[in-house]
């Protein structure tokens, strides 16, 4: 029996019991077939995560669905559970048989034709299920990602009367912008706010063009991800930028994606912006709307370096500062 001729008639996958062929095991496949739980199916067609909507019934949903809407999520925080949307009046092949260990499922009211016959959930019902399932670093980029491609309306959003994730659901839509270009900005700008900092997200500046965000009114936050600023044209570009930014009253901050994911940006960050306070001491460095406005990152900041004081720079507030002048 030619099982990849058998699998072509079946589109691709089929339980091995169709198959008519009693003495079939899983060690006995060749490697462009997989096996799951009775089934057999084209590796080259689908993969396990297909596999197991299709087996259970129902559609990727959540984080499991993200790369069929090119939605970014960080290889680390890919789940090991496959996240499926099923509804609720329809049951699983089998459901009460089996053992969800391999599957986290979100029970949906109701499921379009379009979502069961392609086995993945709407753009909506995914970002819906993300956004109250998954943690901010997952979400967001996500959720920032389909705004700017201009794939989802967050005005259409299904927000639940109750619930336990219901405040994280807000602060996701608090927190989302359509400026995020990439998951790197996204990621760099939650950390930017659990500082205490109100960045400001893909800021035109004339001369120069869109920086990635903006703190405290003069700092430039580039985030470098390897794809578009590994050649050498790429790095003469960036470091033209960065003098012309220079000579218009900015300080340029530049991490790679390596900063951003292991930790060394949010360490990082500070301890810059420490120093650039020490370099022009007199001057406030903000106005006093940036100095309220960031306020928490200040108090962060004198926790730092004990050495450095900070105070005064705070109680500024009350009177306006001078400009920042290279």
């Amino acid at each position: 029996m030619d099982l990849n001729e058998e699998l072509h008639k079946r589109h691709g996958i089929t339980r091995i019991t169709s198959l008519h062929h009693a003495e079939l095991t899983p060690s006995m496949l060749p490697q462009s077939i997989g096996h799951y739980r009775g089934w057999i199916y084209d590796k080259n067609s689908f993969t396990l995560d297909q596999v197991r909507a299709f087996v259970y019934n129902a559609c990727l949903s959540c984080v499991s669905a993200a790369k069929f809407y090119d939605l970014p999520v960080a290889t680390e925080a890919l789940p090991q559970r496959t996240h499926l949307s099923v509804r609720h009046s329809r049951g699983m092949h089998h459901s009460k048989l089996r053992r969800f260990d391999d599957v986290c499922v979100h029970w949906e009211p109701v499921l379009s034709k379009e979502e069961e016959r392609t086995h993945v959930a709407s753009i909506g019902t995914v970002l819906e299920r993300v956004l109250v399932c998954m943690p901010l670093k997952v979400s967001l980029p996500m959720l920032d990602a389909a705004r700017n491609r201009g794939l989802y309306d967050v005005s259409t959003l299904t927000i639940p009367p109750t619930g336990s994730r219901l405040p994280h659901l807000r602060e996701a839509l608090s927190l989302s912008s359509d400026r995020a270009r990439s998951i790197l900005e996204t990621v760099a700008r939650l950390q930017l706010i659990d500082m205490g900092l109100t960045p400001q997200v893909g800021v035109w500046i004339e001369g120069v063009g869109e920086v990635d965000m903006i703190i405290l009114d003069f700092i430039v936050i580039e985030v470098d991800g390897w794809a578009f600023h590994s050649s050498k044209e790429q790095r003469e570009k960036d470091l033209k930028r960065d003098r012309e930014l220079l000579r218009r009253g900015f300080v340029v901050l530049r991490f790679t994606y390596d900063d951003v994911m292991n930790g060394d940006f949010a360490r990082e960050v500070p301890v810059s912006v420490t120093a650039l306070r020490r370099l022009v001491p007199e001057t406030g460095l903000e106005d006093a709307h940036a100095t309220v406005k960031n306020a928490g990152f200040l108090d962060i900041l004198s926790g730092y370096l004990p050495s450095i004081t900070l105070q005064p720079l705070i109680s500024s507030c009350n009177s306006p500062a001078p400009p920042f002048n290279i």
